[in-house]
């Protein structure tokens, strides 16, 4: 009586809940299926006693054998921990279902199995780990072909050593916050004229650098039939020619555009000619380091205002030396009070008496010391001549 009282309960509570309680003996032969059975695996009770159990619930005969093989061996060995695991097991109509099973042994010696229902989640899981290892590949494309492009950028960069002839020492560094820069340099030979831009486009990363590619065909095509040799003319040509080319499809108007400083080497005469968007030379001789300023406007933005950028017209000698940078170095985050880097810095980086190579080198150290584990904040453009 005790025993159908207690049957009785564990049935009506497996119905109320997503459980099925199994009972088998240490033989592994199964003595009691609740009622929950039909509901969660469409078998009656009666059609899983005995040995039924493995049979209906397994795929074919011989991977029932092995199961009641397995699970015999488990109670003898005293490992029943083991067989409390996630299984599959076969339905009535074929179907599979996800048991998470608790086994423990009661005081007759004989083993309960309590079920979980777990269907719904290992779905959700497996869908999960489906679209895990999709978006997996889809990122690993991303990655190779943002790779990719970094190559070709890399490759249209000038060659720096192709330009040292002319200059006593060079040190240029470009450290992309991603593979790909918004952010590049431009060395160009015509006469006796050199020509050095240091670039930042709008943004960083994939957009930074199909701005790169644009700026860089627009910068080359206006000095190549540039007869002035001023750089303030190419800027204003460079404003004007950016504006026609991003904004010439009134449906996709864009506000993009750099800043750069643009020099003119003229070897003949010993003359910088120097004209900046933003961006500042840093003149270095002897005696002091001075700063020239570029002028408070963008190239290709604010296209209502009429702008005017400033010739600066510098006397250098031998061993006089150029220093240019993009806004990441300056606005880099870092040092105890998590500050920015700023142009001062660099400013009294550059007044010490070192010579070229160990100005370069202190700049760059001081900059990574500065930053630290944190995150580049932006991309970073440095670049040093010696005249």
């Amino acid at each position: 009586m005790k025993e159908l009282l207690e049957k009785d309960l564990v049935s009506a509570i497996t119905e109320k809940i997503n459980v099925i309680v199994v009972v088998i003996n240490y033989k592994g032969n199964v003595e009691f299926v609740s009622e929950s059975s039909k509901r969660i695996l469409g078998f009656e009770p009666n059609e899983l006693m005995g040995d039924l159990w493995w049979k209906a619930t397994r795929k074919n005969e011989n991977s029932a054998l092995e199961m009641i093989e397995s699970f015999k061996k488990h109670v003898q060995e005293n490992r029943l921990n083991e067989l409390s695991s996630e299984r599959l097991i076969r339905t009535k109509d074929g179907s599979n279902c996800w048991i998470l099973w608790q086994i423990s042994e009661n005081n007759d010696g004989k083993i309960v199995c309590v079920g979980y229902d777990i269907t719904s989640r290992k779905q959700k899981e497996l869908l999960l780990k489906k679209s895990m290892k999709l978006l997996k590949v889809k990122n690993k494309e991303l990655l190779d072909s943002i790779q990719y492009a970094s190559f070709i950028q890399k490759s249209i960069l000038p060659n720096v050593e192709k330009f040292r002839s002319y200059f006593t020492d060079i040190h240029v560094e470009l450290y992309p916050k991603d593979f790909v820069s918004g952010d590049f340099y431009f060395l160009y030979k015509k006469d006796e004229f050199v020509y050095i831009a240091c670039i930042d486009c709008t943004g960083h990363g994939v957009p930074g650098a199909l701005m790169t590619i644009l700026s860089r065909n627009l910068l080359k095509h206006i000095i190549k039939q540039d007869e002035t040799h001023n750089p303030a003319k190419i800027l204003h040509l460079l404003d004007e020619n950016l504006e026609e080319e991003i904004n010439h499809n009134s449906r996709y108007r864009r506000n993009d555009g750099m800043d750069i400083s643009l020099v003119i080497l003229d070897t003949n005469k010993s003359q910088i000619h120097f004209s900046g968007a933003h961006h500042s030379l840093f003149f270095k001789n002897d005696f002091d380091c001075f700063e020239y300023k570029g002028d408070r406007y963008p190239i290709g933005l604010y296209h209502d205002v009429q702008k005017t950028f400033t010739n600066h017209v510098i006397p250098y000698k031998s061993k006089d030396q150029l220093f240019l940078f993009t806004d990441g170095f300056f606005d880099q985050f870092g040092g105890e009070k998590f500050k920015k880097f700023t142009k001062k810095r660099i400013y009294t980086l550059l007044n010490s008496k070192q010579i070229f190579t160990e100005t370069c080198n202190s700049i760059e150290n001081s900059f990574f010391h500065w930053k630290g584990e944190l995150e580049q904040t932006d991309d970073c453009l440095f670049m040093g001549f010696e005249l």
